[in-house]
């Protein structure tokens, strides 16, 4: 009897259930938000912008960057090489399709490219109520930077993991599962959002706005990306585009939107694409407004960056300098990550402040600089070698390196005791992503391979001289064949941009990772890097939970 009478109450219940949720769900919802009437004003939109930024700033983020683009080349050896942990095993070559940093970089890189989607697909969702310039330009320029960041994340997964999905900026049920694209499809994607995005915004932002990307910074990125594409030794279309960048950001030669954008009018009416970048539309354009056309000229940035050791203000630092706080937003750099002391104890993501430092220069860091890098490669006559300090050696401010005996540290990671956080983890020091000097070295590597090698001489000891301002030398690269030029520029590509987290990928663009990494493996007791395939391990493999998930959809790079 009393289980007839539980069945009654609960079918009951179930039916009351059932009748009040249709009644609930028959009504009307008022006051909620959906993309399609969020994103109304361009304060709304400025803070999915800010999402987006957000990634570049997370720990994971950060992680991942150091852990490919450094710690798995050639430069650094590392506290946690054993094939018994993750990374370990990454570093050695000798992972699994489900390793967890694979996984955590392919994850974190996809996060920033939905978030920049938001903000590209309900630009066109914000009302303006007037049809002032500058309510256009203030749309058109926070459009632009989401391009920049979508295609930053892309040519992370690019470089990384070969041809990926391009995710479609408006995500539904029906689309969930979105088959890889290659990878030459992947850069032309990257390609097409940063010549946009270049015509979009001023040269470089200042004041309040520093750390905003600007046109310089997606250009900087638009010579790598090409460059990533150009095989060395082999002439390219990639190669001349680069050229011809460099001669406008570098030399001041004039440049017009055509140009950048390689306009075609039989692919899109200029109007159009006027309107579609939020450019002002012709027909409520008034005298006073600019009115852009195919021919206006990008905004000069010769003066807006200089290779010089010179402050934001245009006062004189010294080299090391450009990475503390005195160097931020520096006329050396041209694309950096922001980041601020909380200075409440908060810490991760919370706070996303830079313990990623503490990880390189501590008493326990999880990586060194390589010992016969300092001996050889610098020798005793480049000052750069002065920033590499060993076991109980001094960093500038006077503080002894505690590190292990035998290892080195770079002062790039140092934080100088005045800039420390009163909280540990909650540091607000910058990241430099690309340095101006980064800029000129691609501009002579692209003029040599385009048989312009005194031109190339000439931008490459640009650099080499300022260098030589630190102790006075007088050294300099001097002219020769193209391979002697080449061998010249990427040496000095190795000392002026070592430990920033870019060696790995630079060597697999040079297509010779598996030279350098095997030759550094057999100098290695414990063999790392000696196990890099040729042919299969200059991509990383997709993450074997996509390929499952996906049912196959999503395919594996050969030889995972």
């Amino acid at each position: 009897m009393n289980k007839i009478f539980f069945k009654i109450l609960t079918v009951g219940f179930v039916f009351l259930f059932t009748v009040g949720c249709s009644d609930f769900l028959d009504k009307e919802v008022l006051g909620y938000s959906t993309d399609e009437n969020y994103y109304d004003t361009r304060y709304k939109l400025q803070t999915a912008l800010n999402a987006t930024y957000d990634v570049l700033q997370m720990d994971l983020f950060n992680e991942c960057e150091w852990r490919f683009g450094e710690a798995c080349g050639d430069d650094v050896w590392g506290s946690d090489e054993g094939l018994g942990s993750q990374m370990g095993q990454l570093v050695n070559f000798r992972f699994t399709t489900s390793n967890t940093w694979i996984r955590d970089r392919y994850d974190i890189n996809y996060k920033g490219v939905h978030r920049a989607n938001q903000v590209i697909a309900n630009a066109g969702s914000v009302r303006i109520a007037d049809n002032e310039y500058n309510s256009y330009k203030n749309i058109r320029e926070i459009l632009a930077q989401a391009k920049f960041l979508r295609a930053f994340f892309y040519f992370n997964l690019v470089k990384t993991y070969g041809g990926v999905p391009i995710r479609p900026e408006v995500e539904t049920v029906d689309n969930l599962v979105i088959p890889r694209s290659t990878a030459e499809e992947v850069y032309a994607y990257i390609e097409k959002d940063l010549r946009e995005a270049a015509i979009m915004l001023p040269n470089r932002y200042t004041g309040a706005d520093a750390g905003k990307v600007g046109e310089g910074t997606v250009l900087a990125l638009l010579m790598k990306v090409l460059m990533y594409q150009a095989t060395p030794g082999e002439q390219s279309e990639k190669w001349e585009d680069m050229v011809r960048i460099g001669e406008f950001f570098i030399d001041g030669r004039s440049m017009t939107f055509g140009e950048i954008l390689k306009y075609d009018s039989s692919q899109e009416d200029w109007e159009a694409l006027r309107k579609r970048l939020w450019f002002k539309p012709k027909e409520v354009n008034s005298e006073l407004d600019p009115y852009e056309t195919a021919d206006s000229y990008l905004a000069n940035l010769q003066t807006a960056y200089s290779l010089e050791y010179k402050d934001y203000d245009g006062k004189s630092i010294g080299y090391i300098d450009q990475f503390y706080l005195a160097g931020e937003f520096c006329k050396g750099s041209v694309f950096e990550v922001v980041f601020k002391e909380s200075a409440d104890g908060s810490t991760g993501d919370t706070n996303e402040g830079t313990p990623i430092y503490t990880n390189h220069y501590s008493t326990d860091p999880q990586i060194w600089c390589r010992d016969e890098i300092i001996q050889s490669l610098f020798g005793s006559s480049d000052p750069r070698r002065s920033f590499m300090i060993g076991h109980h050696e001094f960093a500038p401010d006077g503080e002894t390196n505690e590190a292990p005996p035998s290892t080195y540290m770079s002062l790039k990671w140092y934080t100088p005791i005045k800039e420390r956080p009163q909280y540990a983890g909650d540091n607000g020091k910058n990241r430099r992503v690309i340095r101006y000097a980064d800029v000129v070295l691609m501009y002579a590597e692209a003029l040599n391979e385009c048989g312009f090698g005194a031109r190339a001489l000439t931008e490459l000891n640009k650099n080499k001289r300022l260098v030589n301002t630190i102790n006075g030398s007088s050294a300099v690269y001097v002219s020769g064949g193209y391979g002697q030029m080449r061998d010249n520029i990427w040496s000095e590509r190795r000392l002026e941009l070592c430990f920033e987290w870019d060696r790995y990928f630079d060597l697999v663009r040079q297509k010779r990772a598996a030279t350098v990494l095997k030759a550094y493996g057999e100098s290695r007791v414990n063999k790392r890097g000696y196990y890099f395939r040729a042919g299969v391990n200059e991509v990383f493999p997709i993450p074997q939970r996509e390929i499952d998930i996906s049912n196959g959809v999503v395919t594996q790079n050969p030889g995972y």
